[in-house]
């Protein structure tokens, strides 16, 4: 099974060469050079366009493609312009809202794309709808999806990252959608046992764990679909490929 790799090397490698070709053009280019403030940041805009072009061509999730186009930017601004010293913190917190489960836990913030999101859809239709628990829902986007699609369902996501769980719960509740529930909490304290489809796309540290208590706790004829991602030694009841850029394939379990 195709599996992505950890990401975090990959976006500071396209952050950084690309904010070094910028600076690389500001400090040798010749004095004819503009150096306005306009100039300035056409650079950064430039440094960020690079990177996430880098970053695409090293197959980083949209997810991760989003933190190199901020992060570069900021990496060829602030030696130029020197901030005040308190924007550092705050421009870690802020960072650390979204993506912190890919330091403590080693699950990266992965967003299923619109194509997964529609496929997913149209399977849980088949399977007659029920309960559909998203583990790590991001910014909610399957969620949103799969409620606006069956809104007989019952459809739930949990995330413990703090602003990507504040960005999915005003999405969902600002769209009044009585049928899907965002629950600010890990996935190794979420009841699955009325579910009747349990999806993930973490990364590959704790699906051998997570599969475990799936099995233990998901009720028979439930299943389990990953996003990519396999469990080591458990080969998958179904595959199902989607027809999206990268060629995402959903790993199905049934319990």
């Amino acid at each position: 099974m195709r599996q992505a790799g950890w990401p975090i090397p990959r976006t500071l490698a396209s952050s950084i060469l690309a904010a070094a070709a910028a600076l690389a053009v500001w400090s040798f280019a010749p004095d004819a050079f503009p150096r306005s403030h306009t100039s300035i940041l056409g650079l950064a805009f430039f440094a960020g366009i690079l990177a996430v072009v880098t970053g695409r061509l090293m197959c980083l999730g949209n997810a991760w493609l989003v933190l190199t186009a901020i992060a570069t930017p900021a990496l060829v601004l602030v030696p130029i312009y020197r901030p005040p010293s308190w924007v550092f913190p705050l421009i870690a917190l802020v960072l650390a809202g979204f993506y912190i489960n890919g330091v403590r836990e080693k699950v990266p913030l992965y967003l299923s794309n619109s194509a997964t999101e529609r496929a997913l859809a149209d399977l849980f239709r088949k399977m007659g709808g029920g309960t559909f628990i998203d583990l790590g829902c991001g910014l909610g986007g399957i969620v949103d999806r799969i409620s606006a699609a069956l809104p007989e369902s019952h459809v739930i996501g949990v995330e413990t990252a703090p602003l990507s769980f504040l960005a999915s719960w005003l999405r969902l509740n600002g769209q009044g959608r009585r049928n899907a529930t965002i629950h600010y909490q890990s996935i190794w304290d979420t009841d699955v046992g009325d579910a009747d489809v349990v999806y993930a796309f973490l990364s590959p540290a704790p699906m051998a764990r997570l599969f475990e208590k799936l099995k233990a706790e998901m009720k028979p004829g439930s299943i389990f679909i990953s996003n990519s991602f396999a469990v080591p030694d458990r080969e998958p009841d179904e595959v199902i490929g989607v027809d999206d850029s990268r060629q995402t394939q959903l790993l199905v379990w049934r319990m």
